[in-house]
């Protein structure tokens, strides 16, 4: 599944959205999704989650320190976002276990 999703972000940077939506959630949410953008420049995880019959994406990632699940598609070479919300504790739980693990440094005496 990833790469099926890396694969269309490949071709797509641009992004666009409801401007209602982004307002309503911006206000309701504190997210804008002006912002949220900047989240498919780091690692991200994302699974597919269809709805309405329209192929979509559930991405999660980091905003300003805090874990976010943004709900998009692609429209030919658009990045549509649906919604952009805090991601729920069991997100957070599936987002660190995706990380790669670091171990600490050995000492060297």
């Amino acid at each position: 599944m990833a790469g099926e999703f890396e694969g269309l972000f490949a071709r797509s940077r641009a992004f666009g959205w409801d401007n209602n939506k982004r307002k309503w959630t911006l206000s309701n949410r504190g997210i804008d999704f002006d912002e949220v953008r900047v989240i498919f420049d780091e690692p991200t995880i994302a699974y597919r989650s269809d709805r309405m019959g329209e192929v979509r994406y559930v991405v999660f990632g980091f905003l300003e320190g805090r874990e976010v699940a943004v709900v998009c598609t692609f429209r030919d070479d658009l990045c549509w976002i649906i919604s952009a919300r805090r991601a729920s504790r069991n997100e957070r739980k599936k987002y660190h276990d995706y990380l790669p693990r670091r171990s600490a440094p050995e000492r060297q005496d």
